[in-house]
């Protein structure tokens, strides 16, 4: 038997399993022992020019869940000591981009809840969790960014897209908010093709003057965010009949299409789901987005989330209970740690290294941002 495979067997079936959701807006644990479950609302991560402090909300999170139980007296826990627990998985906004190292977090699950198996992924991977339930397909998750991950079932993952607002994120928030400035720009200008007087009186509303918005995007470190602001008003402008705030969302819903099918290849099964506010009601976007993946791949079923990034979380946390052989690590989305090794692949198959250190230079926030 392997180092690896060492303790695995002899799971922790009298413990809590641990799963924690960390966004811009928020975050939240949930706990499961046997039937019963809790769940404990935590702040949102806060960001400066030194990166998030998720780390920071990992660790509050988890000793408001030790207070917990040692208020409660669950299980032994009278004396003060911490609640015994079988595996924790958490997932965590801006992780590739945000978070300096992410090999930390595995570090304070493991201090805090006194467990060695613990799994560090971003939210839009447990979104892809909990929208298909842990079933193998392909999942788009939409807000300021868009990225896509497809899911064999068992161990390998795909991922298409979420390279940042200027290198791709095409479709999603922050691509529609900057197309919605270019054509307010284009009427501003006298242009007649691809402009919009609707989105120019809106954005000078939300902006201010247009002579003022170089400097306010070009010197901004959360321009994306201030750019994917813009993402509402061009879904009210095309619900009010505005033709270019339309074509904005056709050629989103186009580009989101293109993304879902990419993430959808290379062995990953038919079926696929899409997560994020964007995607939520029907409009132009979503329309356009269907009828796309139909005309791509009429085999795939696309099918309405199933379940939250938290879901996906706490699957991934029972997952790592019940078989953590199984679970693989997929750089730099997902590391898992089992018994002080990590089942991580540094190249996957249909990963090259060059995309894998590109990937760290995602500017993506998904799922937990303002537009979830």
């Amino acid at each position: 038997m392997s180092e690896l495979a060492q303790g695995i067997d002899e799971a922790a079936v009298d413990a809590w399993v641990v799963a924690l959701d960390v966004g811009g807006s928020g975050s939240r644990l949930v706990a499961e022992f046997g039937n019963e479950r809790i769940s404990l609302n935590g702040r949102a991560v806060k960001v400066n020019h030194h990166g998030s402090d998720a780390p920071a909300v990992v660790a509050s999170l988890c000793q408001s869940f030790n207070a917990w139980a040692a208020r409660m007296g669950h299980h032994g826990m009278s004396d003060g000591s911490t609640a015994p627990v079988a595996s924790a998985a958490v997932g965590i906004t801006g992780l590739t981009s945000l978070v300096e190292k992410p090999i930390d977090v595995h570090d304070i699950l493991a201090r805090e809840l006194r467990t060695n198996r613990t799994a560090v992924a971003g939210d839009a991977l447990t979104a892809h969790l909990g929208a298909l339930k842990g079933r193998a397909g392909a999942v788009l998750s939409v807000g300021t960014g868009a990225v896509a991950f497809g899911y064999d079932g068992v161990s390998r993952w795909r991922r298409a897209d979420g390279w940042g607002h200027l290198l791709g994120d095409l479709g999603a928030g922050v691509w529609i908010g900057g197309e919605a400035l270019r054509a307010a720009g284009r009427f501003h200008d006298g242009a007649k093709r691809g402009a919009s007087e609707r989105l120019l009186d809106a954005a000078v509303a939300k902006f201010g003057l247009i002579e003022s918005w170089p400097n306010q995007f070009y010197k901004n470190e959360q321009r994306a965010k201030q750019l994917a602001s813009m993402a509402q008003e061009v879904i009210i402008a095309a619900a009010e009949g505005d033709p270019t705030s339309i074509n904005i969302l056709e050629q989103a819903g186009r580009h989101l299409a293109d993304t879902l099918s990419s993430a959808l290849g290379n062995g990953i099964p038919p079926l696929a789901s899409t997560t994020g506010r964007l995607v939520q009601e029907e409009s132009p976007l979503t329309v356009s987005l269907t009828k796309q993946l139909s005309e791509d791949r009429p085999d795939v079923s696309l099918v309405p989330s199933d379940g939250s990034p938290l879901d996906g979380a706490l699957r991934l946390a029972r997952r790592l209970r019940d078989t953590p052989q199984s679970v693989a690590g997929f750089r730099p989305w997902l590391t898992v740690r089992v018994d002080g090794h990590h089942t991580l692949r540094d190249t996957p198959s249909d990963l090259g290294a060059s995309e894998v250190l590109a990937a760290k230079l995602s500017a993506t926030d998904l799922p937990g941002d303002e537009l979830q």
